[in-house]
């Protein structure tokens, strides 16, 4: 039975991580978005965080800023659950922050669900140990994101390996990762018959990085990249064994509340901010407008906690066996309507202030229209529900 009660411990490292948002993340949210880059003192600030791996990773790595047993287990065992609170926590500053800490791996994933236990031993526990900082996923092409049957990059056989051929694009940290996991094609035409999964390194030739990022229109601090593969060769001990299309996307069932959670902490944020602006200009608001925008307050925070509750269970399913496919989608197409209405009333709130660059009002709104973007629009998520409580209907017929 879910429970919603959050230890002490907990409660003291949220208390930390949100003072460390506030003090070391925000004052540099706007040069992070203005350059498209993370700030020149990162290091600086996340040598300051109170966890020393990504939320995203927390079901494998724990917070990493302690090896005690004893406070691991009452932090709920450094599981999903917990990654979720502190990414709620962490983006409620600004959510560039979580973004450079070890183990914001997508690739990673990738090699836990697809891969032989030699490859993760290698790949994905090297993430863990501090071999590798940062991991891709390489999915998506100019023509297809979600429907990974008709992704057009290929990988021929070629003796005992592989040959890729192609082009990604919208690839996070493809222009950094130590090792990215490709998704190509082995039997051209076949759709997700043929679809297979490869790592490639960094160092490997035939690697190209065709445009470092792309200039989008929210979460500009970190790079999405274009990159090709020009004949480039792996050994068969670089493909993933698991052709499960089941399995593919199951890497995103544990991500996608994660972004989620992103989004809540950046619509907190927000409706904070604005309310405190607000009440400390209150001589331009006669009482009965002050009264229906602590209303319309209330229900926003209302409205939150709704969403916060799903979060919850999202990583109550995920640390009691595997993510959920159905209630991921449930999760994020639900939730990221009510983030986006929260903050665009927030901006509200504050009239033309909120479009002043001297707030980040504006920018919190382009980063929540981002999260409705990636990983599957809210159209993609309402299929997915549908398909999977029709499946479950069929399968007790």
């Amino acid at each position: 039975m879910l429970s919603t009660q959050i230890s002490p411990e907990t409660r003291q490292l949220l208390g930390e991580i949100h003072d460390w948002t506030i003090a070391e993340v925000r004052p540099r949210a706007r040069e992070a978005d203005e350059t498209r880059a993370f700030p020149a003192d990162t290091d600086a600030v996340l040598a300051k965080c109170p966890v020393r791996h990504s939320p995203l990773d927390f079901r494998y790595s724990g917070p990493g800023h302690t090896n005690d047993p004893v406070l691991l287990k009452k932090l709920e065992g450094g599981g999903a659950l917990l990654g979720l609170l502190v990414m709620e926590e962490m983006c409620y500053g600004d959510g560039w922050g979580w973004q450079g800490l070890p183990g914001n791996n997508l690739g990673e994933r990738a090699v836990r669900l697809l891969g032989s236990p030699e490859q993760i031993e290698r790949w994905a526990d090297g993430t863990v140990r501090g071999e590798y900082k940062f991991t891709s996923i390489c999915m998506t092409e100019d023509h297809c994101g979600s429907d990974l049957s008709q992704i057009k990059t290929t990988a021929v056989r070629d003796g005992d390996g592989w040959v890729l051929n192609g082009q990604k694009r919208f690839i996070s940290h493809g222009s950094t990762s130590d090792y990215l996991v490709v998704f190509a094609q082995t039997e051209p035409g076949s759709g997700l018959k043929g679809l297979r999964a490869f790592i490639v390194e960094r160092k490997d030739e035939g690697l190209h990085t065709i445009k470092f990022s792309e200039d989008k229109m929210g979460q500009r601090w970190y790079p999405q990249a274009t990159i090709e593969f020009r004949d480039l060769r792996v050994d068969e001990d670089r493909r993933l064994p698991s052709n499960d299309f089941g399995q593919i996307m199951a890497i995103m069932n544990g991500t996608r509340p994660h972004c989620v959670a992103q989004g809540l902490g950046i619509a907190r944020g927000s409706l904070d901010y604005a309310w405190n602006w607000v009440q400390e200009h209150d001589k331009g608001y006669n009482s009965r407008r002050l009264n229906r925008l602590a209303d319309d307050v209330a229900e926003m925070r209302h409205n939150l906690g709704k969403v916060r509750s799903l979060v919850m269970r999202a990583g109550w399913i995920h640390d009691h066996g595997e993510a959920d496919a159905t209630f991921a989608h449930i999760t994020k197409g639900y939730a990221l309507p009510i983030l986006e209405a929260v903050t665009f009333r927030a901006m509200q709130m504050m009239g033309p202030e909120a479009s002043s660059q001297e707030h980040l009002m504006e920018k919190w709104y382009r980063d929540i229209k981002f999260l409705d973007i990636v990983e599957g629009t809210g159209q993609i998520h309402r299929i997915g529900v549908a398909r999977g409580l029709i499946s479950k209907v069929a399968a007790s017929a």
